[in-house]
């Protein structure tokens, strides 16, 4: 029968001592807050900075940009590339080491490389266990061609569509776990796009769509997502706050 309570019931019936506790009860009731970032570093040129718990860098495809990465020491990191200057590995993704533990990852090709064009690119994401509450939850980064959808390249929109095509099955993997999913990412197109499940995080302050995104799983977040420095880069940082 307890099953059948809303946590909003069980808070009052515990608040009133009419209600012994217990660990699974608690857990119940317990609600899991992270904050979230994304940031395009432009080949390191920027600073990387503790943004948030989470965070998905682009652009960390030079020896430089790796070693910002790394004096994140209150972070680990995840590069699935043999190499350091693998491609996959340009979208890093960090998290607090004192507050998560990965117990997932995956990276996906969305297509290849061309000389003078776009390396090739990929859709990263983990699956990180919050040490104090248990709580999993995937985050996903990506960053997609370049100069698709601003008139200076549209024979690159296939490879976009190709790219978002993944981006889609990916996230639909995820809800298929039963998680909570946060995608972010370098999307290089000033328009929300419409990924099932998922809700687009307006910027506050800022009119239209940015080019960098981040999306949650309908029902833990809200926004708005906030716009922060550049940090020496071309492109803002971006965060925000999820509850799940």
């Amino acid at each position: 029968m307890l099953k059948l309570l809303s946590s909003a019931v069980l808070s009052l019936l515990l608040s009133l001592g009419l209600l012994p506790a217990t660990s699974e009860q608690d857990a119940a009731l317990a609600v899991t807050t992270t904050t979230v970032a994304t940031h395009n570093v432009l080949h390191g040129q920027g600073t990387l900075k503790p943004l948030a718990d989470i965070i998905g860098w682009q652009e960390v495809d030079s020896a430089e940009a790796h070693s910002k990465l790394e004096a994140l020491t209150a972070y680990e990191h995840f590069r699935p590339g043999e190499n350091r200057l693998d491609a996959r590995n340009s979208i890093a993704i960090s998290w607090r080491k004192n507050k998560y533990e990965k117990t997932g990852d995956g990276s996906r090709l969305t297509h290849g490389g061309e000389a003078g064009v776009t390396p090739s690119r990929f859709v990263n994401w983990v699956v990180v266990k919050n040490k104090e509450t248990g709580a999993k939850l995937a985050f996903i980064n990506t960053h997609y061609i370049s100069g698709a959808w601003n008139g200076a390249h549209p024979e690159r929109q296939e490879r976009w569509r190709t790219h978002n095509a993944v981006v889609r099955e990916v996230v639909a993997d995820l809800h298929g776990r039963g998680l909570p999913v946060v995608l972010v990412g370098d999307f290089n197109r000033a328009l929300s796009q419409d990924i099932p499940g998922m809700n687009h995080l307006r910027t506050a302050g800022v009119d239209g769509v940015p080019i960098d995104q981040i999306y949650v799983r309908v029902g833990i977040g809200t926004g708005p997502a906030e716009r922060l420095e550049k940090f020496g880069s071309d492109h803002f940082a971006y965060t925000a706050t999820v509850a799940y």
